[in-house]
């Protein structure tokens, strides 16, 4: 009956919630290099969209995410170092974490990790 009750929660503590899903998330997930292609594997979480997206293969991100995407590319071109990012995304039901896909210590990607607002509403509440 407690996810059936009405909760307020502040966009400081969906921020604070994302970024610990994605931690916790982006921790499993395994990327290695093979004849210079990223190969990567995730794990299943529901209704979480997790996706690798290495920086020498095309993808079809827009708006915020390609942004998004660009800057950890920007970074990884000039041997700077991309935190672990959480974004409130144009669709207002989803929240973006991104952290740096790396191997052998160099930044070769961006892990995507789209996070429904509501997943992380009830895990505020728990």
């Amino acid at each position: 009956m407690k996810s059936q009750e009405i909760q307020v929660v502040s966009d400081a503590q969906i921020i604070e919630k994302a970024k610990q899903m994605g931690d916790s998330i982006s921790v499993k997930l395994k990327v290695n290099l093979e004849a210079e292609k990223v190969i990567w594997a995730a794990t299943e979480s529901g209704d979480i969209e997790t996706k690798g997206l290495p920086f020498n293969e095309e993808n079809n991100l827009e708006g915020k995410g390609r942004a998004i995407y660009e800057a950890y590319l920007y970074n990884s071109e000039n041997d700077i170092k991309s935190p672990a990012n959480v974004q409130f995304l144009e669709d207002t039901h989803f929240v973006l974490y991104t952290s740096a896909m790396v191997v052998e210590g160099k930044e070769v990607g961006m892990w995507f990790i789209k996070i429904p607002r509501k997943t992380i509403v009830l895990n505020v509440a728990q």
